[in-house]
């Protein structure tokens, strides 16, 4: 799939692999609109797009709350003369501990974030794009976290998150499936580290979950070791272009998580299988 000329929405654009995928997509000739709950930075970022040179806007999002996907879909549908063929599901938070200590209320802003989130943007933009005619993608934004469990040192202590990305993989397996015989298809990032604003995602937190309560830290970004955002965004625009299901960013660290549920699950069904010989 070309991206060049293609119209494209991102979530969570305004920042970390948001912004690196914004910027790329309309370096490759994409009119993107940056989509974020923090309005005025989606509007700072689409500004520096269009001082390239680029065709950009900005509209203010949040994915927990589906009148503002209705809102954001009507202006991706009348901002320029085609409609979007892209969508990219990125805005996510990353917060929690252990699988019994993390309060139920961040509990849940993490689930509503990270795959409420995802669904709706599915469920407002889908059938839209279907009845265009043109031939679309819709991209997800999981994570290693994904595909099995990073190691504490790398991922954290994250249980929420790690089981809303989960939970985000299976979605777009079915949307994969259900897809078929359409026009649109579904695509799934599964990034490793890679700098970003992740560490501070409650700075964003809805009234409802306990609103905002950003954090400060001395020195540098608590994600300043992870891999730029911009040659993330290239990276996972380069596997846009080649329709691949899969997406990568890392490599490495998105291999040792997969090697490691394989090997494990692996094991497991072949013991299965030596004792009731199915």
């Amino acid at each position: 799939m070309k991206i060049a000329g293609r119209v494209a929405v991102v979530t969570g654009g305004a920042s970390g692999i948001g912004l690196g995928l914004a910027t790329a997509l309309a370096r490759r000739g994409a009119k993107v609109l940056i989509a974020d709950i923090e309005a005025d930075r989606a509007a700072q970022a689409a500004a520096g797009l269009v001082e390239e040179g680029l065709i950009a806007a900005s509209a203010r999002l949040d994915v927990i709350d589906e009148a503002s996907w209705q809102a954001l879909a009507d202006t991706a549908w009348s901002q320029w003369d085609e409609p979007p063929s892209l969508l990219f599901n990125n805005a996510g938070v990353g917060a929690g501990t252990t699988v019994h200590e993390t309060p139920t209320h961040v509990w849940d802003w993490v689930f509503s974030v990270n795959i409420r989130g995802v669904y709706l943007g599915v469920k407002t933009f889908a059938q839209r794009m279907m009845d265009s005619g043109l031939t679309g993608r819709i991209i997800n934004t999981g994570s290693e976290h994904a595909l099995g469990l990073p190691p504490s040192k790398r991922g954290g202590i994250t249980a929420p998150y790690t089981a809303a990305k989960h939970a985000v993989m299976g979605y777009s397996l079915c949307m994969r499936r259900d897809f078929e015989g359409t026009k649109l298809s579904a695509a799934i990032i599964c990034p490793g580290v890679v700098q970003s604003d992740i560490w501070n995602s409650f700075r964003n937190r809805q009234v409802a979950f306990g609103g905002p309560r950003p954090r400060t830290v001395e020195g540098p970004s608590p994600m300043a070791h992870g891999l730029p955002a911009a040659v993330a965004g290239e990276r996972i625009a380069d596997q846009v272009e080649s329709d691949e299901f899969f997406i990568f960013t890392n490599g490495s660290d998105e291999a040792e998580v997969l090697d490691t549920f394989t090997v494990e699950t692996s094991a497991a069904m072949a013991a299965f299988r030596d004792r009731y010989g199915v």
